[in-house]
């Protein structure tokens, strides 16, 4: 029943609707980015070190805070971005070959 139904289907057809897939999913993850970047605190080592920040509670659980947790995710959205990107050319690509 499935073989069926995917051979009534043209091949342009799917990579339109993967295509269109793609692109919905990157701007979303786009959007995503931004929010968790803006929502970032910026990058005070060397003012911490100083007034000895580095060796407080956040300094050494800093994997376990907010920040940490913002910058986890901000690996995993940006890796998203980046499969997505690669997808969305291939679909491209297999698109124009037909």
């Amino acid at each position: 029943m499935l073989g069926m139904m995917l051979a009534a289907v043209e091949p342009y057809k799917v990579y339109n609707a993967f295509s269109i897939v793609f692109m919905v999913l990157m701007v979303l993850l786009s959007i995503a980015m931004i929010i968790i970047v803006v929502l970032q605190q910026g990058n005070t080592n060397n003012l911490g070190a100083i007034a000895g920040g580095a060796e407080s509670f956040f300094g050494k659980n800093k994997a376990r805070s907010l920040d940490g947790k913002f910058k986890r995710w901000t690996i995993i959205i940006a890796a998203a971005i980046l499969v997505s990107s690669i997808l969305f050319f291939v679909f491209q690509i297999l698109k124009n070959a037909l």
